[in-house]
């Protein structure tokens, strides 16, 4: 800000700009002459000045947008480097998020990497989408083929059905931290928010303050003032010509002292205007400064919050209660996993037991496949034969299609080749009407060549004449191109039916000799077709009497058996997990309508919370700006306060006389004071409020002695 401050015009150290010169009012000379120095045109120094003000006035408003766009600048690094952060969180969650699906997994410790991720490679903050599309591609094979990998060992691992219920408690608790971890995530948007705001406020507040700088700068300028002045002046004296000669010089005396007085008091009002900008743009910095400080430190709050909410330490995790319940069921699990396992040696002796009855049904069940074979190949043979009959007959119709599909076509060639003929007749007849328009011209020119002789022809009948001769040759202009085109597609016609002709003669030529061919094949295939089902019929009976599906079926009698007593095994345990799970459930039930009541109660609490610290933050909003505005105002009081101070010591009178003065400095005071105390206990209510909301901006807001001061 201390840069931004440009001295005021009148004081002696600014070398820069001229003095500030009063005109003189006492004498008749002093009066005539700034007459004098209006009426005349302005001088090249004074240009020259003018001109100079001008361009300093612009390279201070470059100074105050450079200094905006070093802090835009500034603003925008903080940000690059709050994304940045927010890419690497990225990276170690998804790490953590592998870490955590291979230890469910039960993958060895090799593969971890304990929330660790690579950096992030730094052409990436710089390069264009496509290669961060390609390392985001990257990452997601990465991650697919992992978790290919991890879930075909789940599955091979849930046939033992040893970790159902771990699996389900760290799925629920994925999903609470997935929850979590969204709720955050809103928060952080909101915040964001809230900084959009805030920088779009800032934005604003620092457009009106550079716009009453310029107006400030265009106040203090001393050119400017001087050419008012000359404008005023200039049009009082061209008034003043139109009057009697006889009291000129007397009339422009009293005019010019008061419209120096009038000029006077303008710049008077201008400075105070300026002093009260200047104390409420201070005002408002100081604001937009702190609103700024309170802005970063929100922004690096929710920079910290993420960082720590992305990589949770080994310590926060065995804090957690899930943890410590997840614990405990795993020793549950280990409990209950050696008593199936005894469970299981019971099991597979009774198993022995029932294979020497399971072998008496299977030789029963090969016999009956055996007669099922049998019957399926001799509808088999019976399938072949309707078979053959139907593509026999599927020949010939497609046959009978090709044939009427090419009749067909040779009707639409000749219905073209007809309409073709018509459009040709067409144009023939267009060129015959011009040639019979051209005989009869021709016609008309012979009947006047007989009347008349070339030499007794007048001017008329020459233009006469020339006018037949130029119909006559439009028409024969006309009547060329109608009959080229007519002879073109006559000749086109022509020769497309004779190339059509020929190619029909080619086409049946090669399509009988493909006939030929073609019944060849067929009846070689019917013997081959013939001769192939025979050897088919003896290969089947070969096979059918084969021993290799004996023992294909032997070895899926084995397979079914050890699937049996699997079923039977977790049938077995299964009844006696539903027993346990059934009066867990019952247990856990009771405990989620106790959480639930409890969820309900703190739903309400919490509602109520917010609704009040809603009404309380929209209390406090109101009650600042209601602060801020009474803080306007005194500055505004304060600076006209000391105008009218600085007023009154300069004109107050040499004796005690003059009680007119007295009286009115007297009637300021009052009503001074009663405006800063009517302001005094608008800003008392605020002070309570902010020291019972707030404690720590207490030291920032003014008490009463210091209002009153």
């Amino acid at each position: 800000m201390e840069d931004r401050k440009r001295p005021v015009p009148h004081e002696p150290s600014d070398d820069s700009l001229p003095p500030f010169k009063r005109p003189a009012l006492n004498s008749a000379s002093s009066s005539q002459a700034p007459q004098n120095s209006h009426q005349v045109p302005q001088s090249q120094e004074d240009v020259i000045h003018f001109q100079k003000e001008a361009i300093w006035r612009q390279m201070m408003e470059y100074k105050r947008e450079r200094n905006m766009l070093e802090s835009r600048v500034e603003e925008l690094d903080k940000r690059s480097t709050y994304h940045d952060d927010h890419l690497r969180v990225i990276d170690a969650w998804w790490a953590q998020l592998l870490d955590e699906v291979r230890s469910l997994a039960g993958e060895p410790d090799s593969s971890y990497q304990n929330g660790a991720s690579p950096e992030i490679p730094s052409s990436l903050l710089f390069n264009d989408i496509a290669s961060f599309t390609d390392h985001l591609k990257e990452k997601r094979d990465h991650i697919t083929s992992s978790l290919q990998a991890l879930f075909s060992t789940i599955r091979s691992n849930s046939s033992k059905n040893k970790k159902v219920e771990e699996v389900e408690e760290l799925r629920s608790r994925l999903s609470a931290l997935l929850a979590s971890e969204k709720a955050r995530k809103v928060e952080i948007a909101r915040l964001q928010k809230e900084k959009e705001d805030a920088n779009s406020r800032l934005t604003e507040a620092t457009i009106k303050y550079m716009t009453a700088e310029k107006k400030v700068d265009r106040l203090k300028s001393q050119t400017l003032a001087k050419i008012e002045r000359q404008a005023m002046f200039q049009s009082n004296a061209g008034a003043e010509n139109n009057k009697d000669g006889g009291n000129c010089d007397a009339q422009s005396a009293k005019d010019q002292e008061i419209n120096a007085k009038v000029a006077e008091g303008n710049v008077a009002d201008a400075e105070q205007a300026r002093k009260e900008a200047q104390a409420i743009a201070s005002k408002q910095k100081e604001e937009l400064q702190q609103l700024q400080a309170d802005n970063t430190r929100l922004s690096e709050q929710v920079t910290t919050f993420t960082i720590k909410f992305g990589r949770l330490s080994e310590e926060d995790i065995s804090k957690c209660d899930a943890y410590k319940n997840l614990k405990v069921k795993l020793e549950d699990l280990a409990t209950r996993f050696n008593h199936i396992e005894a469970l299981n040696k019971e099991l597979s002796e009774r198993t022995e037991h029932f294979e020497a009855e399971r072998t008496k049904y299977k030789e029963m069940i090969l016999a009956e496949q055996h007669t099922v074979i049998s019957e399926m190949q001799l509808q088999l043979s019976r399938t072949e034969q309707d078979l053959a009959r139907v593509r026999a007959a599927r020949d010939e119709l497609i046959q009978d299609q090709t044939q009427r599909k090419t009749r067909e076509d040779q009707k639409l060639g000749s219905i073209r080749e007809v309409n073709e003929l018509a459009e040709t007749r067409a144009s023939r007849i267009v060129s015959l009407e011009m040639e019979a328009e051209r005989l009869r011209l021709e016609l008309d020119k012979e009947t006047l060549s007989t009347s008349q002789s070339f030499t007794e022809w007048g001017l008329e009948e020459l233009r006469q004449k020339y006018e037949q001769l130029d119909k006559a040759y439009k028409v024969l202009t006309q009547e060329l191109p109608a009959l080229e085109q007519a002879f073109k597609k006559a000749h086109d016609q022509a020769s497309r039916k004779v190339a059509g002709i020929q190619e029909s003669e080619d086409k049946m030529r090669r399509l009988q000799a493909e006939k030929g061919k073609a019944d060849q094949k067929y009846f070689s295939a019917m013997k081959n077709k013939e001769t192939l089902s025979a050897e088919n019929r003896a290969l089947k009976n070969l096979n059918a009497r084969s021993t290799d599906i004996i023992t294909q079926l032997k070895d899926a009698e084995k397979k079914v058996r050890d699937l049996v007593v699997n079923l039977e095994k977790q049938i077995a345990e299964m009844k006696t997990v539903q027993q346990t799970l059934i009066s867990r459930n019952r247990e856990h039930q009771s405990r989620v309508a106790e959480q639930n009541n409890t969820i309900d109660s703190l739903k309400s609490q919490v509602a109520e919370l917010s609704t009040y610290l809603k009404a309380r933050d929209a209390a406090v909003s109101r009650e600042s700006a209601g602060r801020r505005e009474a803080e306007i105002e005194v500055e505004k009081l304060q600076v006209k306060l000391e105008d009218a101070q600085r007023c009154l010591e300069n004109n107050r009178p040499k004796g005690s006389e003059n009680s007119q003065l007295e009286a009115l400095r007297v009637c300021s005071h009052k009503i001074v004071s009663r405006t800063l105390l009517s302001n005094h206990a608008a800003m008392s209510s605020v002070d309570n409020v902010q020291t019972r909301e707030y404690p720590r901006d207490q030291e920032n807001v003014p008490t009463a002695g210091e209002h009153s001061q």
